[in-house]
């Protein structure tokens, strides 16, 4: 449902623990965190959209990915709802393993 804020926006979007945990990790870099809203604010427009190539998880085999520099953002789209749930965020180093 568009936002009455801005009607653009299709999907409400909700950290898990590990996504608000990177965030007050990193809170200091203002740089990585205004990036890492604007992606959330594309996702909200259009989640399909941001997705890159699919996100190969037995963790969590329908979520998926979107690139922020050195950093991955692992999401799941529940349609409907029309709801965005951001899993994880972490450097591409590690976050696949951590999502193997």
């Amino acid at each position: 449902m568009p936002s009455e804020n801005n009607p653009e926006v299709q999907y409400e979007l909700f950290e898990d623990k590990k996504a608000i945990k990177f965030m007050d990790n990193h809170f200091d870099d203002e740089k990585l965190i205004k990036r890492i809203y604007g992606k959330y604010h594309q996702l909200s427009i259009d989640p399909y959209n941001e997705a890159e190539s699919s996100f190969k998880s037995r963790k969590c085999p329908k979520c998926k990915k979107t690139r922020v520099g050195d950093y991955r953002i692992i999401y799941f789209i529940n349609e409907l709802a029309k709801e965005v749930e951001i899993i994880d965020i972490g450097p591409r180093r590690s976050i696949y393993k951590k999502w193997d």
